[in-house]
């Protein structure tokens, strides 16, 4: 019986080094992570290219809720958003229509009773993560998708994103900026 309790003792504390091994930039699709005291799982891992600049975003789901969590790194300094969909349709502007009448959103816009000051917009490409790009460029859509995207805050610490992919797709995401340690017990779907 000492033997088994020092077996089992010892393969706990062998899970646990391997558990604490994880970290949000290992993250791919069937990897729980723990977030606002709740599980999430991870289904989808994307990777944006923003002139140069990387980033990687990973979908997760959690009682019938969606999220994204975006992590990008500039200058050493790293970003992340935990962002929702939202319609383009639900700004109390015309965000669709003054990006399609002027290239250009509007300056300041109104979402859930908030309002958000643009603060930047960029130009990328997105991904899916772990996929080759094919040779011939003018293919379909293995190279990814270009969009402009355009980043608005409030003043309370809230993100709104609008995003143009082509000419008349758009997206919007509405969230908040979060930080790494706020994601804990990160581990595979099943440990191998």
């Amino acid at each position: 019986m000492g033997i088994g309790k020092w077996l089992k003792r010892g393969k706990s504390d062998q899970d646990d080094e391997v558990v604490g091994e994880y970290t949000l930039v290992m993250m791919k699709p069937g990897f729980l992570v723990d977030f606002d005291l709740k599980t999430w799982q991870v289904t989808a891992t994307k990777e944006y290219d923003y002139e140069g600049d990387q980033a990687v975003e990973w979908e997760l789901h959690a009682e019938g809720e969606v999220r994204f969590l975006e992590r990008s790194e500039d200058d050493g300094r790293v970003e992340l958003t935990f962002t929702r969909s939202v319609s383009i349709r639900d700004f109390d502007e015309d965000v669709m229509g003054t990006i399609l009448d002027q290239d250009d959103p509007p300056e300041v816009v109104h979402l859930s009773g908030r309002e958000y000051t643009a603060i930047e917009s960029a130009t990328g490409t997105q991904r899916e993560a772990d996929k080759e790009e094919t040779e011939d460029e003018d293919t379909d859509t293995d190279n990814g998708r270009d969009f402009v995207s355009w980043t608005y805050e409030s003043e309370d610490g809230h993100v709104v994103f609008a995003l143009r992919w082509g000419d008349r797709d758009f997206s919007a995401y509405e969230g908040v900026y979060v930080e790494e340690y706020q994601f804990t017990d990160i581990l595979p779907a099943t440990l191998s």
